[in-house]
C-alpha cells in the first residue's frame, strides 16, 4: 500500500465512521447508509484539503466506491 493510499484510508474511514480493517475498495455509497450526500460532499473536502488537490464536479458525482476515490487521486497526484 502507498503513502497516499494509507492516508486515504485514515480520512475515509474518520470521515466516514468506519474500522479501517472493514474498509475495501469495493465499498460503495448506495450500499453504505452512513455515506450519504452530505458524508461524501465532507469527503471530497477533506481529501482536497489534505493533499492539496482539487476535483471537478464531473468527478466528484463519479465516485461511487473507495476505489473510485483512489483512482481519481492518483491521477492528481
Amino acid at each position: 500500500m502507498t503513502d497516499f493510499e494509507e492516508r486515504l484510508e485514515e480520512i475515509v474511514a474518520l470521515v466516514l465512521l468506519i474500522d479501517r480493517d472493514d474498509l475495501t475498495d469495493g465499498l460503495r455509497r448506495k450500499d453504505y447508509e452512513p455515506w450519504d450526500s452530505m458524508a461524501h460532499l465532507v469527503l471530497i473536502s477533506e481529501v482536497e484539503n489534505a493533499f492539496g488537490i482539487f476535483f471537478e464536479d464531473e468527478e466528484i458525482v463519479d465516485i461511487w466506491t473507495v476505489g473510485d476515490l483512489k483512482r481519481r487521486l492518483s491521477e492528481k497526484l
